[in-house]
């Protein structure tokens, strides 16, 4: 479902909810600003400060079908990349985001899957990607195609959901899990032993699940408001029941059964006579 009213998408597939952050963004301090307007712009200022991420930059980003990182990156760093996503829909919403900024951007975006990526290696200097990569179907492959196109001593730099505890109880199973696309993830020892498996160096890890929790809080309270506005009862029906579904994740997450973190590794270049991770 596409909001006119907020240039985004509202889906139980995703949390593109555009609200105003009447809070101090407290996981992000070190970006010293607590004036961001979307949960996008707040990751992408903090990835893009972890990764160094300025205007030699050449950035790929593993995009989610909500907002887009790449274009604040670049309005903000002159950097150049591109962007792919799974949704031709959102290539050309990515496109006419870019078509209407006062500055000339030099980023694309294409339809591609990150389980092959349509990159030489060592293309990027930086792969970013903000609640995408949770619903690859193969996380280890995923990781070594990212690695693969990146340069040497190249940055990862993502945020993804994680798994807190080993078991999770049935109804954030059916009502958050299932609902919002996820897998069932990794735990925190579980992404670094992969992604050192994988051939990175771990840099940095944060855990932003307090910061998860109040993006679904406005998240709801967004919805609930732009349901009260409309007319037609299919549409108010549908913006209640995604709601009701981001309240499902912050009680989840009260449970201790969902999890956000921010990743920042760098490419480790193979020993001599060590084959590389294979795509």
């Amino acid at each position: 479902m596409y909001d006119q009213s907020s240039h985004t998408f509202l889906n139980v597939t995703g949390y593109g909810v555009t609200h105003a952050a009447d809070y101090s963004a407290d996981d992000f301090r070190e970006n010293g600003r607590d004036d961001y307007r979307t949960t996008v712009e707040q990751t992408a200022a903090f990835l893009a400060a972890e990764a160094g991420i300025d205007g030699s930059s050449t950035v790929l980003e593993v995009g989610d079908d909500c907002e887009c990182l790449l274009v604040y990156l670049a309005q903000w760093f002159g950097c150049r990349g591109e962007g792919i996503f799974e949704s031709e829909e959102y290539v050309r919403f990515a496109q006419d985001l870019c078509t209407n900024q006062r500055q000339r951007l030099d980023v694309g975006f294409r339809r591609a899957s990150v389980l092959r990526l349509p990159y030489e290696p060592g293309s990027f200097t930086h792969v970013v990607s903000h609640g995408a990569l949770h619903k690859a179907p193969d996380l280890p492959r995923s990781y070594a195609e990212i690695r693969r196109v990146l340069r040497s001593g190249g940055i990862f730099a993502f945020s993804d959901f994680y798994r807190p505890r080993a078991r999770i109880g049935e109804r954030t199973r059916t009502e958050v899990y299932d609902k919002f696309g996820w897998n069932d993830g990794y735990t925190l020892l579980e992404y670094h032993s992969v992604l050192e498996e994988t051939g990175f160096e771990i840099s940095s890890v944060v855990n932003v699940t307090g910061f998860l929790r109040r993006t679904f809080e406005g998240n709801a309270e967004a919805a609930r408001a732009r349901a009260g506005q409309m007319a037609d009862a299919e549409a108010r029906d549908k913006m209640l029941a995604f709601s009701a579904s981001c309240e499902e994740v912050q009680a989840a997450i009260d449970r201790g059964e969902v999890g956000w973190a921010i990743v920042v590794v760098r490419k480790r270049d193979a020993p001599e006579g060590e084959i590389p991770p294979a795509a």
